[in-house]
């Protein structure tokens, strides 16, 4: 239809922009809708959608009127026997029913969510509609005795009263969404049925009851299932609290300052080049395909180019779009931009995760650090997926469609837009519902890595309980498995990759019959054949890059969820406003009503409060969980206490600057980690400045240089990961050196001997020694033996302090410190442990019977304090040798005589005194209860006076319990 009157040519521009301005008006009002409007989640009150089943019939009615009129434009032709010319209407319904389809497609694969890009669609259309139906009049293509015209128009009128109805239908259904939720709105408040404090609680409104249901039991996660499932907990989490995806984003603002230079004028400018130079790329894929066509045409003598010098050309933007030009450029000028976030976001990521506390570094694994420093590649993806490929491609589809619609006419255009369309969307489906086998495809792959690195690692155990054939069953079922969901995850991408070339090739197809008709016809030639060629070739790739945009975008913001959760962090131990450095007098320590949780509820450390003079030596003594170790970490200011404060010559740790606080003190910990380096730089790193001389003196000190020089590379030796090529006593005297070359004021020693022999640990002692002299020291110690000549022993039992003194005062006492050495020093014969195997033990015993034996207690807990202090000592040793030789067995001769360091020789005299005071009231009750002979051998108390005549009886003679 020839378009002369402004009216005709009116008409031709609406029928163009129709479908134009609804499918951009829904494209990015759904867009703005993702990024702007409140989340549904977080308002109770969700927007559902009216009847889908009226919307479907609706949407349907609208896009089968499009349909009616295209048949009626079909049966006109026929009857006349002419091609329509009407080109603007076919394309004009055409790309109506692909972009109402895409609507329809919408609305039905989502229940809640904002109204505005649906109604607006409709009311644009009906607008549209009403439109062209008065053009149409005015320009007199309409014509009231046509029954062709007749029945336009009636498909005009139902499809104007459809989107009416449409609109009515969601704006009534939301003015009884807001009524009802106002009706139902219970009557009387809503009751918590558990505790504000408790993760879960009960909610009962008006008119309706809870029921708790049973959870499903889960299967066990692998670690990247966690940390991924944690990941988008808390991207969920952020953008409920935000309520959109652009507030969402806006919460990376803080690592901006690592993505883009600050600062950096060169490397902006670097990043503003390669701006110039995607531009320029956009410009050469739009003139190649162009110059094929050129060459085509003037090698076929239709065109008036010098083929010579098309090729030339060609030749000449072939060399410019290729990796040796444009794009070298272009690489050459991002890299340091693209490097310089990559690796601003890892210094970054890694100095904060070093400076948070002890309760952060507590909670997470290593391979979660690691991970989380991942993330800040995920970020920088994230902005050269968007500006440096999404955003050309989309320029590169938009020039070449226009390019292809004036070259070709409107049907190619509409050919290329509805292949896009198509390709999108069925891509995007596949991608999709392949998630599941991607995710099957994984665990297989972890399970399998699971079985045979287990098999590796356990290979003694496996060969000692005679397993191997079983771990060869569960290792073959596992390649199995992994082999069959391998095969399902590949055959599946076959599949997509197969549905994706049929549309990719289904559209190329109608475009190429689209060119040989116009070639036919005189309105193009081939030359621009070739060139539709070539822009198809070049449509492939970045429909498929769109396809996998929105997942590889998310998978990011997955990973870049992990650290910014971590940057959001803030540590829980840091400097006061205006702290000052610790000014260190002599080492006293008080610790005053003293109170920690670690999680807020459970109270670990219950107002404990004493005081350490300059230089003692104070060990902690308790059962295990018992709170030992969470004072020395308060102590160096791993945690903060929740109530008191601890002070250090009446500075309180909390005022003082952390650094200097910890310059001060130094830490031998129960499991010392070394780095996988060499022994001279593992010792060197308790003072980095330190010469090999003091490394030296430090690890002599340490008795530990003696047996470093044995070593085949002696000091230069490497450890191994956490020092795992070392014995465990020498890893303790290497953390003993460590600790003497910072030379601390103030000692902490946590279970330092706990896992070595007793020959090393005398050795480590004498480490300790020299240590701890003339220091402030704190020990921490299951081993009695390690500690009994502290200045003061203080027994902890949840959280609080039981008893406190040295070890003579609590062995008189005959409290829980004296049951423990009892329980150290004395075996049990199989019948007591039988009997003992019911009852709970109140302190853990850490001894084996080979240590104990090496062992000798003077001193035994009688059965009551009080029939200890109205007992003669005859007696009471007598007594306590009867119940000895009735249930238990004192080490006579399993003990070494001459260990005298476990009996105080203060004690012994004290008692020897005692035992001349009171021998006549001992005879006179030996004689009542004749039950045991107080000359007996087995009631000696060994010490060092007696040592040496006992050490040549026992050799004569037998004695009972010796197996």
């Amino acid at each position: 239809m020839a378009a002369n009157s402004p009216a005709e040519t009116a008409l031709v521009i609406l029928y163009y922009l129709y479908p134009a301005l609804v499918f951009i008006y829904f494209f990015s009002a759904s867009l703005v809708s993702a990024c702007t409007v409140r989340s549904s989640q977080k308002d109770e009150r969700k927007k559902k959608y009216p009847n889908q089943r009226l919307t479907l019939v609706f949407y349907l009615l609208c896009i089968l009127t499009y349909t009616t009129q295209l048949l009626l434009l079909g049966a006109r032709a026929v009857l006349s026997q002419n091609w329509p010319t009407e080109d603007h209407i076919i394309i004009g319904h055409l790309a109506c029913i692909l972009a109402f389809g895409i609507q329809l497609s919408r609305c039905l694969n989502t229940e809640e969510g904002p109204y505005y890009p649906f109604i607006g669609s409709w009311l644009l259309g009906l607008s549209f509609d009403i439109a062209i139906t008065a053009l149409s009049a005015i320009s007199g293509s309409f014509s009231p005795f046509d029954i062709f015209s007749i029945l336009a128009s009636v498909s005009t009128s139902i499809r104007c009263l459809s989107f009416i109805s449409l609109a009515s239908l969601f704006a009534a259904s939301f003015s009884a969404k807001l009524k009802s939720d106002e009706e139902q709105e219970p009557l009387l408040p809503k009751i918590t049925t558990t505790s504000p404090d408790s993760p879960t609680s009960q909610e009962s409104g008006y008119g309706s009851t809870l029921q708790a249901e049973e959870e499903e039991e889960e299967a066990p996660e692998y670690s990247w299932e966690r940390r991924e499932r944690e990941a988008k907990e808390a991207m969920k989490k952020r953008l409920e609290e935000g309520g959109n995806w652009f507030e969402y984003a806006k919460g990376f603002k803080i690592l901006l300052p690592y993505v883009w230079p600050v600062g950096n004028v060169s490397l902006q400018l670097r990043a503003a080049a390669v701006c110039l130079c995607l531009f320029a790329s956009n410009a050469l894929h739009l003139l190649i395909p162009r110059q094929t066509g050129i060459i085509m045409d003037s090698l076929n003598g239709s065109g008036n180019s010098n083929p010579w010098i098309s090729v030339i050309v060609f030749a000449t933007l072939r060399l410019a779009a290729s990796e040796s030009g444009i794009e070298l450029v272009r690489q050459w000028l991002w890299v340091p931009v693209k490097y310089y976030s990559h690796d601003a976001l890892t210094r970054a990521a890694y100095s904060h995760m070093m400076h948070l506390s002890a309760d952060f570094h507590d909670s997470k694994s290593s391979s979660d650090m690691m991970m989380a420093i991942y993330g800040g590649s995920a970020v920088s993806n994230v902005i050269e997926n968007i500006l440096l490929y999404a955003v050309p491609m989309l320029i590169d589809m938009g020039v070449a469609i226009v390019y292809l619609s004036i070259t070709f006419g409107p049907y190619e255009g509409l050919i290329t837009v509805a292949t896009g369309v198509f390709f999108l969307l069925i891509a995007s489906r596949l991608v999709a519902n392949s998630k599941a086998a991607s995710r099957n495809r994984v665990n297989a792959l972890y399970e399998e890595h699971y079985v045979r690195q287990s098999g590796f690692l356990g290979w003694q155990t496996v060969s000692a309980f005679n397993q191997i054939g079983y771990e060869d069953n569960r290792h073959a079922n596992a390649v199995t498995n992994r082999w069959l969901r391998e095969q399902q995850y590949v055959l599946g991408w076959y599949i997509s990759i197969g549905f994706q070339t049929l549309v990719l090739t289904s559209g190329l197809l109608a475009s190429a019959f689209l060119a040989v008709y116009r070639i036919r016809a005189g309105h193009a030639t081939p030359g621009q054949f070739a060139m539709l060629l070539m822009y198809w070739a070049q449509l492939t790739s970045p429909l498929q890059f769109f396809a996998k945009l929105g997942k590889n975008v998310s998978d990011d913001f997955i990973d870049a969820e992990r650290l910014l959760d971590i940057m959001r962090t803030q540590p829980s131990v840091e400097n006061q406003k205006g702290a000052r450095p610790l000014k260190f007098v002599a080492g006293e320590v008080e610790f005053e009503r003293v109170s920690f949780s670690y999680d807020k509820k459970k109270g670990i450390i219950k107002n404990v409060s004493f005081h350490v003079p300059a230089g003692q030596t104070v060990a902690f003594v308790g059962a295990t969980g018992a709170g030992k170790s969470t004072l020395i970490k308060l102590l160096d200011r791993f945690y903060d206490v929740g109530d008191g404060r601890i002070c250090i010559d009446g500075q309180d740790i909390r005022d003082v600057d952390l650094f200097s606080l910890r310059d001060r003190i130094g830490v031998v910990p129960q499991n010392p980690i070394l780095f996988d380096d060499t022994i001279m730089n593992n010792v060197r790193y308790g003072r980095i400045t330190a010469t090999d001389e003091e490394v030296f003196e430090a690890c002599q000190a340490a008795c530990i240089h003696d047996k470093i020089k044995g070593f085949t590379h002696g000091y230069k030796t490497r450890v191994g990961e956490r020092g795992v090529k070392l014995s465990g006593g020498e890893l303790q005297r290497i953390a003993i050196a460590r600790a003497m070359l910072k030379k601390p004021d103030i000692v902490l020693l946590d279970e330092a001997t706990s896992a070595v022999d007793t020959d090393t640990e005398q050795q480590i002692q004498i480490s300790f020694k020299r240590l701890c002299q003339g220091r402030t020291t704190f020990i921490v110690a299951h081993r009695l033996s390690t500690i009994m000549n502290a200045d003061r022993i203080i027994v902890v039992e949840n959280g609080e302090i039981l008893e406190q003194g040295n070890h003579d005062e609590l062995i008189v006492a005959g409290g829980r410190y004296a049951d423990l050495w009892s329980k150290q020093v004395f075996v049990r014969t199989k019948e007591e442990d039988a009997d003992a195997s019911a009852g709970q033990a109140g302190f853990v015993n850490d001894l084996s019977s080979e240590q104990t034996r090496t062992e000798l207690s003077k001193v035994k807990k009688t059965t009551t304090a009080t029939d200890e202090q109205s007992m003669p000592f005859e007696a009471r040793a007598g007594a306590e040798d009867a119940t000895v030789t009735k249930g238990r067995k004192q080490e006579g001769t399993r003990l070494n005589p001459v260990a005298a360091t476990f009996t105080p020789r203060r004690l012994a005299k004290i008692r020897k005194s005692m035992e001349t005071g009171t021998s006549e009231a001992s005879n006179s009750s030996t004689a009542q209860d004749g039950l045991i002979n107080a000359s007996s051998q087995t009631s000696r108390q060994w010490s060092d006076e007696v040592a040496e005549q006992e050490e040549k009886s026992l050799k004569t003679t037998a004695v009972a319990g010796r197996p």
